[in-house]
């Protein structure tokens, strides 16, 4: 479970992310929807401790950073981007991070996202949503409570994305927690219970996902809808 209270982040005067509450239940897909600089990746790194918060505070399974390593012990985590060492193969690199957070490489895993034929591959060969794979095999090694992963869909293919959705929800099913980030309205729509939407550093709207055409109409006209008031605001100002 991951609770937030009244956490936020400032940079001198500029609020990267306004302070929000929120719980996420254990089982539960939550995504964050927004557009670049809307939020996402701030609110993602408060939670995995690598900035600190300005106000507030983060809770994981109870535990806080203060709590050093059992908190970082409780999630994987996903980055947007990482520059693995390209002369490794895929197997190599498995291996190293599974037993960096202390478990043995579980081949069942490479296979299940699709890189047990690529294990002999060096990494520097691989595509992006290929690399995208692997990072998932990392943060997804330990069988951690809670799943934390920037923008998962950067470079898949819609039938992998398909087929992420059925693996996020498996983890959900055996209840972890999951948090993702996302700048595409439909696959939030696809991917998630509970799309919350961020808008200039603020959570400006949550959209329950009981029907995934519903949800996705839902969100999109929240964002048209308000880019379109925008642009009809600065019109008027400008006359």
């Amino acid at each position: 479970m991951i609770q937030l209270n009244q956490v936020g982040k400032r940079y001198g005067e500029s609020w990267a992310l306004h302070p929000l509450d929120g719980m996420i239940a254990s089982g539960q897909v939550v995504a964050l929807c927004g557009s670049n600089g809307a939020g996402k990746s701030t609110l993602l790194n408060l939670m995995n401790g690598t900035i600190s918060p300005s106000v507030g505070s983060v809770s994981l399974n109870g535990l806080t950073i203060d709590d050093g390593k059992a908190y970082h012990q409780t999630f994987g985590y996903m980055p947007d981007d990482f520059a693995f060492e390209p002369s490794w193969t895929v197997g190599e690199t498995y291996a190293y991070y599974a037993l960096w957070q202390g478990v043995k490489p579980d081949l069942a895993l490479l296979k299940r996202i699709g890189l047990d034929g690529l294990r002999s591959q060096d990494v520097g060969k691989l595509s992006k949503g290929m690399r995208q794979r692997l990072l998932l095999a990392q943060a997804l090694v330990t069988k951690p409570d809670i799943l934390l992963l920037d923008e998962p869909t950067n470079g898949l293919d819609p039938t992998w994305m398909r087929l992420l959705g059925g693996l996020l929800r498996q983890e959900a099913e055996r209840g972890a927690t999951i948090v993702c980030s996302t700048h595409q309205l439909d696959v939030a729509a696809m991917l998630a219970d509970e799309v919350w939407m961020l808008k200039g550093g603020r959570l400006a709207g949550r959209v329950l996902v009981t029907d995934e055409a519903a949800a996705y109409a839902e969100i999109k006209r929240f964002f048209f809808e308000s880019e379109v008031e925008a642009c009809q605001t600065g019109v008027a100002r400008t006359k």
